[in-house]
């Protein structure tokens, strides 16, 4: 008897498993799951996918994953859990079926498909799964110490260890935070910067959801709250902050764990940043030229880090200009001694010395990190960024700022808080007074580059104009 191919659908949806957009929301930052998107490359390409999805035409699957076909593909022998999809849910419910009569056994599809993925207005990603970008250029073997993920910070034991960037490069220590007070103290007090206070927070998170305590949306939530405010300049925490949140309240929801939900999502959030690291990395990399004297302000992190050590992997002679960055000495304790870890040459300078090198044309490029860029294109960074992005525009050095992410709720520099520490911290240079206590002091953290003094945004996209940053969805 002949079957319709509605009948033959319903039929394999009586023998397999169906999880819902929320259940695969949950499961794509899950490492022992895999996405496979079955549909026509032209629909891939036309649509996009699901990010990090293993891209197979629903024809070949009783040939790619049974073992004794001569062409199964290894991606088939592990261990991991299968998640097919397809435009609606029908191809899908197919090739499941299909997939467990060759021997898959940990398999499922998604009610509805990519369609009701996009309704839901999922994160949609336009290549298929391949080489991260970290991986093909290596970077984890270049990383110095101090920009290694987990030395910056990391969950261990039902605590949070924070390396201490005031001990290094005297010591490499780790400061131990047993509560989300602890983790905001120390974010407060500077024992990390740069990437520091989001590792820290989001992993402070983990204090919570660790002990499996009643009300647990609540908690966190307020340890979000507790958490924000010790940076309100830093948009990054704050984001990554929410997207854990939303991952833990959809774990909430479907009663999953929400400690392995939480695990998972900042393992997702730290690939997908070391992969973007490498991808502007490599941008920048290829416009350092040899013979560049190049100043930076404060500490790069590993975008910038990592641009020099691909530019000198590139074979090309570089010096870097380090001022010391006061109060904390980010430049003196942070960069120097990690571009320095790089084996590339490196000098150290005061605050106050960049335009007299700028002048002695020892300096061909000036490039920073960005705690925030606006949409409309201005840099905010580290106090002293932008007196020297005058000073470079004067002496007609092009300044580049590595971009981290777009924040749409900072549209222009009138959306941005500007931190003001305590005076008494310019009175003083790594606790040691510098003058008496009744001086009056000010210390507004970061400064504004406007868009004219920057030459480029150094993007996922490439280097591109400030003045067109608002055209790309990511950066």
């Amino acid at each position: 008897m002949t079957k319709s191919s509605k009948q033959l659908v319903e039929s394999a949806l009586e023998n397999i498993e169906t999880i819902s957009i929320d259940q695969a929301k949950l499961a794509l930052n899950d490492p022992k799951v895999t996405f496979v998107d079955l549909r026509d490359i032209r629909e891939v390409q036309t649509t996009g996918m699901i990010p990090g999805a293993y891209h197979m035409p629903r024809g070949m699957i009783e040939f790619w994953a049974d073992p004794e076909s001569p062409y199964y593909k290894p991606i088939f022998s592990g261990d991991n859990k299968f998640v097919f999809y397809c435009s609606k849910g029908w191809r899908s419910a197919l090739a499941t079926q299909s997939a467990m009569n060759v021997g898959v056994k940990n398999i499922c599809h998604i009610e509805g498909g990519f369609s009701a993925w996009v309704e839901q207005c999922c994160d949609v990603a336009e290549k298929p799964l391949g080489k991260s970008p970290a991986d093909k250029e290596g970077i984890y073997d270049l990383l110095p110490f101090v920009l290694n993920p987990n030395n910056i910070a990391r969950f261990e034991n039902g605590t949070v260890l924070i390396g201490d960037r005031r001990k290094y490069p005297f010591s490499k220590e780790f400061v131990t935070c047993k509560t989300v007070d602890d983790v905001a103290k120390a974010i407060k007090d500077m024992v990390t910067q740069g990437s520091g206070p989001w590792m820290s927070a989001v992993n402070a998170l983990r204090i919570i959801s660790s002990q499996n305590s009643g009300d647990i949306a609540k908690k966190l939530t307020q340890a979000r709250d507790i958490l924000v405010a010790t940076r309100p300049t830093n948009t990054a925490m704050a984001m990554r902050l929410d997207q854990v949140l939303e991952v833990a309240g959809t774990a909430i929801k479907l009663g999953e764990n929400v400690d392995d939900a939480i695990k998972n999502k900042i393992d997702c959030i730290k690939q997908e940043i070391y992969d973007n690291y490498a991808i502007r990395a490599r941008a920048m990399a290829d416009l350092i030229e040899d013979g560049d004297g190049i100043l930076t302000n404060c500490f790069g992190e590993a975008g910038f880090v990592l641009s020099i050590a691909l530019a000198a992997r590139d074979g090309k002679n570089i010096t870097v200009y380090a001022p010391e960055t006061r109060p904390y000495l980010q430049g003196a304790k942070l960069t120097a001694p990690s571009i320095h870890e790089l084996g590339v040459n490196v000098k150290l300078i005061t605050d106050n010395m960049p335009a007299h090198i700028m002048s002695e044309g020892k300096i061909q490029k000036y490039i920073t990190a960005a705690d925030l860029i606006t949409v409309d294109g201005h840099v905010v960074n580290k106090i002293g960024t932008y007196q020297n992005a005058i000073a470079a525009h004067v002496h007609d050095i092009p300044y580049f700022a590595f971009a981290w992410g777009r924040d749409d709720e900072k549209l222009s520099r009138a959306d941005v808080v500007i931190e003001e520490r305590d005076p008494a911290e310019i009175r003083r240079v790594l606790g040691v007074p510098t003058t008496i206590d009744e001086i009056d002091a000010r210390y507004p953290t970061f400064d504004i580059t406007p868009p004219k003094f920057i030459a480029g945004i150094i993007t996922v996209h490439g280097v591109v104009s400030p003045y067109v940053l608002k055209n790309y969805k990511n950066w």
